[in-house]
C-alpha cells in the first residue's frame, strides 16, 4: 500500500496524464484500518495480537478490512480522459463497472449497491462496523452480499482507490479480528469462489479484472 501512496504522489506532481492499475496479495492475513479510523474503535486489537494478525493504516478512507485470501486492486490516476476526476461518485461508478466486466469473465453476475457513501471522517462514528458488513453506493453485490469493498483518497489533481476482493473467506478469523459476529460476516460477505461456484485462483482473477478494465477503456 505504500507503493500505491507513492504512485498517488507521482500522479499528483506529474504534468502528464498518468494511470496505474495494480493487483496484489498479502503474505499473511493483515488488518488495514481506514485513514480516519481510530484503531481501538475499528477492530479487536487484542485478538489481532494474540493471533499474529498485523494491523496497518492504509492511505484511503473507509472502514477496517481483513486482507487474507484475496486480491487487492489499486487504481491511481490524474487522467480525466478515463475518469471524471471532479466527481467522487462517478469515479467510483467507472471503476465499479470495470470490476463488473472483470467478474463477468468468470461467470459472476454482480449488482451495483444503492445508498450513500461515506466521505472523510464519517467512518469514525460506528464502533466495530467493518467494511464488508454493509455496501456503500456503487460497491458490488452478488446475491445481496458484498464481493468487493473499496475506498478512495483524493488529492487536488489525482486519486487513489483501493479495493479488496476475497477469493475465499475465513469467517472465524475475519470476525475475530474485526470484533464482530461470525453471523454478520457470513450474511453480508461473499467470496469469488462461492460466487463462481468453483475454485478461482489469484492469477485467474487478476487476468479477468485486467480484461474488464481493458474492455471498459477500449477505444
Amino acid at each position: 500500500m505504500e507503493i500505491d501512496r507513492t504512485l498517488l504522489d507521482q500522479a499528483e506532481q506529474e504534468a502528464e496524464a498518468l494511470t496505474f492499475l495494480r493487483f496484489y496479495r498479502w503474505d499473511v492475513p493483515t488488518l488495514s484500518i481506514g485513514h480516519y479510523q481510530e484503531p481501538v474503535r475499528a477492530a479487536d486489537l487484542t485478538y489481532c495480537e494474540a493471533n499474529n494478525v498485523p494491523v496497518v493504516r492504509r492511505p484511503t478512507g473507509g472502514r477496517a478490512v481483513l486482507h487474507d485470501r484475496e486480491l487487492t486492486y489499486a487504481v491511481v490516476s490524474n487522467d480525466d480522459r478515463f475518469f471524471p476526476l471532479h466527481s467522487l461518485d462517478q469515479t467510483y461508478l467507472t471503476i465499479a463497472r470495470a470490476l463488473q466486466n472483470g467478474l463477468s469473465q468468470l461467470g459472476i453476475c454482480s449488482d451495483l449497491a444503492a445508498g450513500g457513501r461515506e466521505v472523510g471522517s464519517s467512518a469514525r462514528v460506528d464502533i466495530k462496523h467493518p467494511c464488508f458488513a454493509s455496501a456503500s453506493r456503487h460497491e458490488l453485490l452478488v446475491q445481496g452480499r458484498k464481493i468487493a469493498g473499496s475506498a478512495q483518497r483524493r488529492l487536488k489533481r489525482s486519486f487513489l482507490q483501493h479495493g479488496s476482493i476475497p477469493l475465499e473467506l475465513n469467517v472465524l478469523l475475519m470476525a475475530g479480528a474485526l470484533g464482530v459476529s461470525e453471523q454478520l460476516i457470513a450474511a453480508s460477505t461473499i467470496c469469488v469462489c462461492e460466487a463462481a461456484g468453483r475454485q478461482v485462483g489469484f492469477e485467474e482473477l487478476a487476468a479477468a479484472l485486467k480484461a474488464g478494465f481493458e474492455e471498459m477503456f477500449a477505444g
